[in-house]
């Protein structure tokens, strides 16, 4: 049987709504930790992930932002 990855998106504007790139980078976590090859692809309004006001500054955009950092050591990419 093919192994195949498990792609999680996101779009949302990360100032607007931050808990939708969350459930991205939530969900290849768990799938990593599941054994599973995942991956996240961020596009479009995402993609202010990357500069440094990216994120709201709320409850949600700090949850976030662990996610984020949480990552940087996880076994899925992310991609632009």
């Amino acid at each position: 049987m093919a192994r195949r990855k498990l792609i999680f998106f996101s779009a949302a504007d990360t100032r607007t709504k931050p808990d939708r790139s969350w459930s991205a980078y939530h969900f290849a976590t768990v799938a990593a930790q599941a054994g599973l090859e995942a991956e996240v692809r961020l596009a479009g309004d995402a993609v202010r992930l990357a500069q440094p006001d990216g994120i709201a500054d709320t409850e949600d955009g700090d949850r976030l932002r662990q996610k984020v950092k949480e990552s940087l050591d996880a076994p899925f990419l992310v991609s632009l």
